[in-house]
């Protein structure tokens, strides 16, 4: 079968076309060693079919170019795979997008030059005489709206004589700046697209825009997605996990086979549908944003700002999505062209306070400092911040050679979005995590299961006992805990840690649970069928109350002073809040502990998506850099407060630790730099 690609710049519409030749013919992948996305799918001619290829949008395939997306597509068209290239150009921004004209000849291959984007040249009074700009290059050109439709039928009849007889001059009749001759404007210049670019582009204006809009994506994301995952969570919570548990145990399944699919198979699928909701709705405003023109011009407002640390202004996008939740956060991260910027991206968005660690810092605070707990919540969202901030710019003086922040990004035309097209990106890249980050987040959560449902003597189902073969770890590891504020005796917090790789609102119940444990359900009462339909209808019903709170919002924290309420705000016994004073030696002890909470590791569904978009090694050093900083932090937040008390040991620990955390990054460094050293500008070792 035949092979046709698309090639053209960033915001030509190359994703418009694409969807609207191959309709639901599609599939999506990885180009090989690398994490750009590949799309193809089948196009269907009058008498042939073949496969067409959407490359990366680029700019220029110059030698010189570094970004991972001109390296694709340079590597692609090097290989002489193609049958037929198109070459897209934006009718606003043709003379410009031409200048790339020349290298795609030099290819040597059978090329047709798409104009698409017409109607947008006509509200603009721009007109393009398209049979003098195919006498100009030599090159068959077809006019399009790859919006509407307009001039598809045709273009799919160039498309397969070239493929049959390519007309191809393969030569430009002229230099590149006589094309203009085939574009003529008319009227004053100032297009509807300037006019808007005046104010939200102003300099007095532009940071404030900005910032509103990054304000509404976060806040519909989250907000809007937050309607549905209780009715995944309750539905699936029923019908995959307490179903086929009920069902397993009455086909007289061993305990460990029972573990393993209900808790584990169903488990992970039920904690991978929670994240469905608001990973949809950010790619669905995402894809909003991008369709409309925007987002291209939010990251020339913030590239400034963002170039102090070494990032782009496309990272900002990534990381202000990581306060709703951290596992689109580090998929985003792909939209960035520099190798550095996305591994330094995905290194720290895990540091963004997430929705579900909200859940913990209510918990905690409410019975620990009520009084205070919504500042101190305030200052772990901004902990979390600084130490991203402070985490990049290490990575930029120790790791990454200074690369040139400097970032081609053109301004597409204002229009309105394509419901069609938008409604296309936000399934491909949902199934994307669905079921390529979803295999590693099932892997996980199963093991984990596993080891919190086998107990030390070798029985199954203890979840959230002190029998599991979990809480046994936790009680042996608590002492390594001690230094930061944690108890001798308060193993529960260290299971917490554990169940926070879940999710992190997963650590809520578990310390409720251990700290105020109830009475295990007798012989008798443990093969209780799940009430399906009804627990259905209240997953429904979540919607609804959910829905309900989001158009009449209360406080979502309530009173944190009261604990009643503040425990049947959270589903919580108040009992664990008393509980969980006496194993907490202080209430600065269990700030200690929620600042550990904040950076030490994050849930298993962002360890997955962090593998998948950049590496093992790169993995490797993120969790082990956020696992030492956490407890370096937490421990020396905790050994302040003791120096009166103790200051020899206090002032010794301070300093020895500090020295350890120095050397181990350091030595975590060279290891890195060793494994990248061909593959990106390094910091010489």
């Amino acid at each position: 079968m035949k092979q046709i690609a698309i090639i053209g710049s960033p915001n030509c519409g190359k994703t418009t076309l694409f969807n609207r030749l191959t309709g639901a013919r599609q599939r999506t992948g990885n180009w090989p060693g690398v994490t750009v996305e590949r799309k193809e799918g089948r196009l269907s001619l009058a008498d042939q079919a073949a496969t067409l290829i959407d490359l990366p949008g680029v700019y220029s395939l110059s030698e010189r170019e570094s970004a991972i997306d001109a390296q694709v597509a340079r590597d692609y068209l090097a290989t002489n795979n193609t049958d037929l290239l198109i070459f897209i150009v934006d009718a606003t921004r043709i003379e410009r997008q031409l200048m790339l004209l020349p290298q795609l000849q030099q290819q040597g291959q059978a090329m047709v030059i798409v104009v698409n984007m017409l109607d947008s040249a006509r509200r603009d009074d721009i007109h393009i005489d398209l049979t003098l700009l195919e006498k100009k290059t030599g090159t068959p050109v077809v006019g399009i709206c790859a919006a509407s439709g307009e001039g598809l039928d045709k273009l799919k009849a160039v498309l397969g004589r070239e493929l049959t007889s390519p007309a191809n001059s393969y030569q430009l009749q002229s230099d590149i700046p006589a094309l203009a001759a085939a574009v003529s404007k008319q009227g004053s210049g100032q297009t509807i697209t300037d006019r808007i670019d005046h104010w939200l582009l102003h300099p007095w204006l532009a940071f404030p825009v900005f910032l509103l809009v990054m304000y509404l994506l976060f806040s519909i994301s989250v907000n809007l997605g937050a309607v549905f995952i209780d009715f995944f969570d309750i539905w699936l919570g029923s019908w995959i996990v307490d179903g086929s548990r009920w069902l397993l145990q009455d086909l007289g399944s061993p305990d460990w086979l029972t573990a393993l699919l209900a808790d584990g198979v169903g488990g992970g699928l039920q904690l991978i549908s929670t994240f469905i909701p608001v990973i949809g709705c950010l790619y669905l405003c995402m894809s909003i944003l991008e369709d409309s023109g925007y987002l291209s011009r939010a990251t020339f407002v913030i590239d400034a700002l963002m170039s102090r640390i070494g990032l782009p202004g496309q990272a900002f996008i990534p990381l202000i999505v990581g306060f709703g939740c951290n596992v689109p956060s580090v998929m985003a991260s792909r939209s960035l062209d520099r190798p550095s910027a996305r591994l330094t991206t995905i290194f720290i968005a895990p540091f963004m306070s997430c929705g579900a660690r909200l859940s913990v810092y209510v918990f905690v605070g409410t019975a620990m400092f009520p009084e205070q707990a919504g500042k101190a919540i305030f200052l772990l969202y901004l902990l979390g911040i600084v130490v991203a901030v402070f985490s990049a710019w290490l990575l930029r003086v120790s790791l990454f050679r200074d690369e040139s922040s400097g970032h081609i990004s053109e301004m597409p035309a204002y229009h309105m979005p394509l419901l069609r097209n938008i409604l296309t990106q936000t399934w491909q890249r949902l199934y994307a995590f669905m079921f390529r980050a979803g295999k590693r987040i099932l892997a996980v959560v199963m093991l984990l299961s596993i080891i919190s449902s086998v107990g030390t003597d070798g029985s199954w189902g203890n979840q959230d006992t002190e029998n599991s073969v979990l809480a046994y770890t936790g009680k042996t590891l608590t002492p390594m805990f001690v230094p930061m504020g944690i108890g001798e005796d308060n193993w529960p917090a260290t299971v917490g840690l554990f169940t926070g790789l879940f999710a992190k609102e997963v650590v809520v119940g578990t310390l409720d649970t251990l700290y105020s444990p109830v009475v295990a359900p007798s012989e008798g009462d443990k093969n209780t069928p799940p009430d399906f339909s009804g627990d259905f209808m209240q997953a429904l019903q979540s919607i609804s109350d959910n829905f309900s709170d989001l158009v009449a919002p209360s406080n979502s924290m309530g009173d944190l002073s009261d604990s009643q309420q503040a425990a049947d705000n959270q589903g919580v016994r108040q009992s664990s809040y008393t509980a969980m004073m006496s194993f907490f030696p202080s209430a600065w002890a269990a700030f200690c502990y929620l600042v550990f909470i904040l950076l030490y590791a994050p849930c298993v569904a962002t360890i997955g998506v962090m593998q998948k978009e950049s590496s093992s090694q790169w993995l490797q050093f993120s969790i082990a850099w956020s696992l030492l900083l956490s407890y370096w932090l937490a421990s020396n937040l905790w050994q302040m407060s003791q120096v009166l008390e103790n200051p020899i040991g206090s002032l010794a620990w301070l300093v020895g630790s500090s020295v350890v955390l120095a050397g181990s990054y350091w030595g975590i460094c060279y290891r890195v730099k060793r494994h990248y050293k061909d593959d990106i500008p390094m910091v010489n070792l």
